[in-house]
């Protein structure tokens, strides 16, 4: 080793299950004889960590587990929430404990495990249209997620609402949408 630190040996297989790119707990100690890897172990003692003393939830997405701390405010634990999933929409989502019961994000819901669920959005069909011949051109999926996203499609397409394609119904509302009818716009 130079410097005090433990040479990388490229040559060597560097774990059991043959990933690549794994490095084991000999390849991460450094001279001192401390893991660079576990920041919150106090150098030289070897003693195990202090592990969070706070209100901690375990919450999954998919194939991610992450530890939420939950001593915040109800605000404080949904930026939380998405910061650690890198939720970066104005989706809504909700939490569902095991039981299958959806949770209040608050500092006393109960500990334990949950599972997050992401708004899927409403989903519709836009029929344009050919302008010159006012004929149905094709149609376009578009899925909306909150009333500011309807609000906006309408007025960057100068649209005052969205009327069903063989109907007589003006819709000017998210809530009035029906999942994959088919619109046409109104100016």
């Amino acid at each position: 080793t130079e410097n005090g630190r433990p040479t990388l040996n490229l040559e060597r297989r560097l774990d059991h299950d043959g990933h690549p790119l794994a490095i084991t707990a000999a390849d991460a100690v450094t001279a001192s004889g401390v893991s660079p890897w576990n920041w919150r172990e106090p150098p030289g003692t070897g003693e195990p960590s202090q592990s969070y003393e706070g209100r901690v939830i375990s919450v999954k997405w998919g194939d991610y587990i992450k530890k939420i701390g939950i001593d915040g405010t109800a605000c404080a634990i949904k930026e939380a929430i998405k910061s650690a999933f890198r939720l970066r929409t104005k989706r809504a989502f909700w939490l569902e404990d095991e039981d299958n019961i959806v949770r209040t994000l608050d500092r006393d819901m109960p500990l334990g495990n949950y599972t997050l669920h992401v708004d899927e959005g409403l989903t519709i069909k836009i029929c344009m249209y050919d302008e010159a011949d006012h004929l149905p051109v094709h149609t376009e999926d578009k899925t909306f997620y909150s009333e500011d996203d309807f609000r906006n499609f309408l007025s960057r397409r100068g649209w005052s609402c969205l009327r069903e394609y063989n109907g007589y119904r003006n819709v000017d509302s998210m809530d009035e949408l029906c999942p994959g009818a088919v619109y046409r716009g109104v100016n």
